[in-house]
């Protein structure tokens, strides 16, 4: 019973975040409600620009934002400035934010964000990324709670720069 309220509140969440997929979270705002724990995680890895591994298992205690994108993908290329703009705005907060590369080639990803002058750590696959977290599409974008929890999987670019989102971000880091 507990569980299916569970998956109800999420799948609600992310029926709005998916309607919000024009850049508008005005939906989340109405309805007011936290956001909701998933317990059905799996670890994954990836590389920074010097071969390091970061797991997700290593970054508990953290909120952590995964946005999973390529150099060639219009929606991608279009919310990295609000990607920029919300990493500010969680500058001084446990948030880490791993923008993920699925072409696995950092020098050209690298060159991405520094030709739009854009301050977001480009990390690579260290393995295949499991469907839980990546299906089909890019973008794609994972919140995690501290506690390792999915709390979120947007698919589709989204304005990340947004008033709600930044609230939304703040509820996870309550949690």
């Amino acid at each position: 019973m507990i569980q299916q309220k569970i998956k109800q509140r999420f799948w609600g969440l992310a029926l709005v975040l998916g309607l919000s997929l024009s850049g508008s979270f005005s939906l989340y705002a109405q309805q007011k409600t936290n956001p909701t724990v998933n317990t059905q995680t799996t670890d994954a890895v990836f590389l920074d620009a010097k071969g390091n591994k970061v797991s997700l298992s290593s970054l508990q205690g953290k909120v952590v934002f995964v946005n999973f994108w390529a150099t060639w993908c219009p929606p991608c290329i279009k919310e990295m400035p609000s990607i920029q703009t919300l990493k500010e705005k969680m500058k001084n907060k446990d948030v880490v934010f791993l923008l993920v590369d699925i072409d696995g080639n950092h020098e050209k990803a690298k060159a991405f964000m520094d030709k739009r002058k854009l301050d977001l750590p480009v990390y690579t696959p260290a393995a295949t990324v499991s469907s839980t977290y990546l299906g089909s599409s890019i973008p794609t974008t994972i919140i995690f709670d501290k506690n390792g929890n999915m709390i979120q999987r947007i698919v589709g670019g989204v304005d990340f720069a947004s008033e709600e989102v930044e609230q939304f971000m703040n509820q996870v880091l309550k949690l």
